[in-house]
């Protein structure tokens, strides 16, 4: 089962919560936007909302219909994409059925089934899933007879930004008009449509969850490049293929087996075929990589994904693939998945002066799904011939292209830290596959049973226990009582039981109902994704250990006169998994790495930060953030003033694994991690490490950090280093400022008694 981030899981609880405010509404084709940047994975976040919004919705008693089917638009070959995401993604819940035109049975699309529709196949009128025949059989004619069927249709329009063009938007519109579903819901990293009703994912979050790069740097050097007669193509291409062996070199001094992969974009994408024009460009471009680069079709490290050519793709976004350069068009760049995409090269003159992060994002996605110590890894790289005055950066990229890269200096001195990082393994409020282990071992201790492994005199004495504990296990004299008002047509609704019908006999039935048995005792886990994992398990238990077949499972533990017993157990079980989770939660904080650090060799900043003049600064230029407090610019510029008496000072940053960090407990006992603010490596050989405060600041922390990094430099003066610092309090007094800290474990920052000047000259 697929575990989502917690921002998914936001998203996924907003999208539900906006659907249902808009199905309450009486008006059609209402238009709700689910915006969330490349790499967030909108896919899994849209399954994980129709699942759970299909297992809520007969309970929603507000809307008027309680069923519900939905159509999911998407250009080019996306919809197949996106069937299979769905496909694997519902294979174990099977709450929802994705269907292709041609999989529809009867009359009309079923509840909670997914119909998956190319545009291209239903843009034009003679098109056959459109066009009208004397069997009925057409799109609008199936939608409409499931809307007779009181089953509410919603639309799915994915990566909704590539119907914006006029003509493909005067077109969308009349389909859709002729569709006349209740909801719309408009999917893309860059919607066009606005909507008072919107879901949208930041992407700080997403990076945040180490999901995706922390940002794209934009042809990165290239105004320093020398080109020494060579063409402008040829210096892009050196230059990309530099960078994906610098790559390569930084995930195997990790010890990761990850080939990066560089990506070169041929010029005129809007045509379908190759000019002879694009040939002679393809020819140059593939000439010079085997002639200059030894890089060739033969020996797979170049691949081809060109109109009518397909050469070295099978298996190109396994991490190992040999294959180093992919050539390609722009048919690739909508939905296609390969993490370990990191270099894009674009050769092209775009239609508009707008560089958008929809065109970069094939190399956004973390191999991984993790950030690396390495900040160079942690980053895209983009090249292009297009330059740069030519470039305007979207508004919503503002903050994530960059082309302000800074260097470590040439004469740099380590001072040989240890940094940590936290990684912190989520406990869900759910039921994972683990809980059948759980139920495994409760049954074995509380009901004598032993695992039969397939072995008949075991089974037989398993089967054995039942009995002496009253469980009928008499297949053929069990009947299961439905309840009257329960509908079996595909939701279930079980209130108060008054009459009994008739017995269940399908096994349609009996599922609907074991599901039903299933929801009601995961406790407090989250019941959709619960339930179906104690299906499961049941089924699986029974098979394990009594060699019952899914349909005899489900009848003896539905029995009446069994249930009590199921339960309890059921029960025990969920207690037994709930404390594993609780000692989980509990040591899952201390999982703390630890990893020798030195200033990165390159840090890229955003425009959120400015360049600065400072000599002495680890990194060169040096660039302040736009942000920066006044005891930083402060210490910023004392260090300035002293610059006779440093090697170098560094600006740490904050919240990323490049970032020099200490371990402590805050204030509620929680595991976190300190960023001191300053690192110093002094001439005489001292490293101080400060965090810049002002008196009584950060009240339940700063003390705590400040302990924390006094025993980290400790630890490490054992081993003969000479490290200094702590929380750094600055003084006004006239025109100076004076800078104090305390070698020692302090209570509170407002009591400087006993506190040291730092003074450079003198220390």
């Amino acid at each position: 089962m697929i575990i989502l981030k917690k921002y998914q899981e936001e998203a996924v609880d907003s999208l539900i919560q906006n659907t249902c405010k808009l199905l309450q509404r009486p008006n059609a084709r209402q238009q709700l936007v689910f915006k969330a940047p490349t790499g967030a994975g909108k896919t899994i976040m849209m399954a994980a909302f129709l699942n759970k919004f299909c297992e809520e919705l007969p309970d929603k008693l507000e809307l008027q219909k309680r069923k519900a089917a939905f159509v999911w638009i998407a250009p080019n070959k996306l919809y197949i994409q996106s069937y299979k995401a769905l496909k694997e993604y519902f294979s174990e819940l099977r709450s929802i059925k994705p269907i292709f035109f041609e999989d529809i049975t009867g009359n009309g699309i079923q509840p909670n089934e997914i119909l998956f529709v190319n545009w291209e196949s239903i843009n034009k009128e003679k098109n056959l899933m459109v066009r009208p025949n004397e069997q009925g059989k057409t799109l609008y004619a199936y939608i409409e007879h499931a809307r007779m069927e009181d089953t509410e249709i919603i639309v799915v329009i994915d990566e909704e930004h590539m119907f914006a063009s006029p003509r493909t938007a005067r077109r969308a519109a009349e389909v859709l008009q002729k569709i006349y579903a209740k909801l719309e819901i408009r999917v893309s990293a860059t919607p066009v449509t606005n909507s008072d009703y919107k879901t949208t994912v930041e992407r700080t979050d997403v990076v945040k969850a180490e999901m995706i790069k922390e940002g794209i740097i934009l042809n990165p050097a290239l105004d320093e490049y020398e080109q020494e007669g060579r063409t402008l193509n040829m210096v892009l291409m050196d230059l990309a293929l530099q960078k994906r062996e610098q790559l390569l070199a930084a995930y195997q001094k990790l010890g990761l087996k990850i080939h990066p992969l560089l990506l070169i974009q041929l010029p005129n994408d809007d045509r379908e075929t190759n000019s002879a024009e694009d040939e002679q460009y393809i020819q140059q471009v593939i000439q010079y990589l085997e002639v200059y680069k030894g890089i060739t079709i033969k020996n797979n490290k170049l691949a081809i994904w060109l109109s009518g050519r397909k050469e070295n793709l099978d298996d190109i976004e396994k991490h190992e693939n040999m294959v180093e350069v992919l050539l390609f068009k722009q048919a690739i760049a909508l939905g296609w998945d390969c993490p370990r995409a990191a270099v894009l090269l674009i050769f092209r003159e775009l239609h508009s002066q707008t560089f958008s992060i929809q065109t970069v994002g094939r190399i956004l996605r973390m191999p991984e799904q993790k950030h690396y110590p390495d900040v160079m890894l942690n980053q895209g790289y983009v090249y292009t011939n297009v330059s740069r005055n030519q470039i305007e950066i979207i508004r919503d990229d503002i903050d994530y292209i960059t082309m302000n890269r800074s260097q470590r200096i040439d004469n740099y001195k380590a001072v040989n830290l240890q940094s940590a990082f936290i990684n912190t393994r989520v406990v869900r409020n759910r039921l994972g596959s683990t809980f059948r282990k759980t139920l495994y071992e409760v049954a074995e201790k509380y009901w004598n049973l032993t695992r039969a492994m397939s072995d008949e005199a075991v089974s037989a004495r398993n089967r054995q226990q039942l009995k002496t504990r009253m469980i009928n296990v008499d297949i053929s004299t069990i009947d299961i009582v439905i309840p009257e008002n329960v509908q079996l047509s595909g939701e279930i609704e079980i209130k108060q039981v008054t009459d009994t019908a008739r017995f269940a006999k399908t096994p349609d039935e009996l599922n609907l109902l074991f599901r039903q048995f299933c929801k009601s005792n995961v406790g407090n886990f989250a019941p959709v994704d619960s339930t179906p994992v104690l299906e499961m398990a049941l089924k699986m238990w029974f098979e394990d250990y009594f060699e019952y077949n899914e349909f005899e499972a489900i009848k003896i533990i539905l029995y009446a006169d069994n249930q009590i017993q199921f339960v309890e157990i059921i029960g025990k079980a969920i207690e037994e998994y709930e404390a594993h989770l609780s000692e989980k939660a509990k040591t899952a904080t201390k999982d703390i790495q630890k990893y020798a650090w030195e200033v990165p060799q390159e840090r890229i900043y955003n425009e959120n930060y400015t360049e600065v003049e400072a000599d002495t600064h680890a990194l060169i230029p040096f660039y302040e953030s736009k942000r920066v407090s006044n005891p930083e610019k402060a210490f910023r510029e004392f260090l300035e003033g002293n610059k006779q008496h440093f090697e170098w000072w560094y600006k740490n940053g904050e919240n990323a694994k490049e970032h020099f960090a200490v371990p402590y407990i805050d204030y509620l006992g929680e595991q976190r991690l300190f960023y001191p603010d300053f690192v110093i490596k002094a001439k005489n050989g001292e490293t101080f490490l400060f965090d810049t405060k002002t008196e009584g600041s950060d009240p339940a922390n700063a003390h705590l950090k400040h302990n924390a990094l006094v025993e980290y430099m400790e630890e490490k003066n054992k081993n003969g280093q000479q490290n200094r610092g702590g929380i750094l309090i600055g003084r006004q007094q006239g025109n100076i400022t004076t800078w104090r800290f305390c070698k020692n474990r302090i209570s509170n920052t407002k009591d400087l008694t006993g506190w040291e000047y730092f003074n450079p000259g003198i220390n």
